[in-house]
């Protein structure tokens, strides 16, 4: 996928997420993590090289397919100035009351949609608003729930979420990741430690594969991440 002449934003970058399994994306920031996710979505094409699901390429699959097959749930959640029922059915229109009640009490959202005047018809404001960032997260969590992805593209960063909200959305993303296959941007140790595979990626391509053990005994670009921004999660 080139940006510009002779130069590629990801080079040589290849791996297998099997059926069922985490992929954990991991490196510098710039090292090509959320570019791997664009690609995976196919908000880009790539350049060279194909991107296949279930040995199919994306560009030979519908976009509504693709689209019904995958979600993705971001740092930055897309809401629309709708009610909360209506952002929710944008994952699945034809979903019942009680569909969206059960993905927001496994996403922990419920009791905060509940509580409020208008509950799932609260309109929610021009990108949610009226809501805190946790909320607009477990809300696009839930949304995920709703549309029972086959591939799951996380990007599970909290850093702006306070304590509270961020052992609210880690609980919601257990209910979200059970039996789907995930590849994930991981910034929690929890999620590199369960990962099947950790891909290290720097400059674009990746440098290092395996799981946590053995990256760590190669003593190279992983354990090094690992001692500057996860040593301290241990506890």
């Amino acid at each position: 996928m080139g940006y510009a002449e002779g130069a590629w934003t990801l080079e040589d970058i290849t791996f297998e997420a099997a059926p069922g399994s985490m992929v954990a994306l991991v490196g510098p920031s710039g090292s090509g993590k959320t570019s791997v996710t664009y690609l995976a979505a196919r908000l880009y094409d790539p350049g060279q090289g194909r991107v296949t699901f279930d040995g199919v390429d994306l560009r030979d699959l519908s976009l509504s397919d693709l689209a019904r097959w995958t979600a993705k749930v971001t740092q930055e959640t897309t809401l629309f100035n709708a009610t909360i029922a209506e952002n929710l059915r944008y994952a699945r229109p034809q979903a019942e009351q009680d569909e969206l009640e059960r993905a927001c009490r496994l996403a922990q959202i419920h009791d905060v949609i509940a509580a409020l005047p208008q509950g799932y018809g609260t309109a929610v404001g021009e990108r949610g608003y009226k809501l805190s960032g946790g909320e607009k997260q477990r809300l696009a969590i839930a949304r995920a729930i709703l549309r029972d992805p086959r591939l799951l593209i996380l990007d599970e960063a909290t850093s702006s979420l306070d304590s509270r909200s961020e052992a609210l959305i880690q609980g919601a993303l257990e209910s979200l990741l059970v039996g789907r296959t995930s590849l994930v941007i991981a910034h929690r140790l929890s999620t590199i430690l369960r990962a099947d595979q950790i891909l290290v990626l720097d400059k674009g391509r990746i440098v290092e594969r395996g799981r946590h053990e053995e990256l760590l005994a190669r003593q190279g670009l992983y354990a090094r991440l690992y001692e500057e921004q996860f040593r301290g999660a241990v506890a």
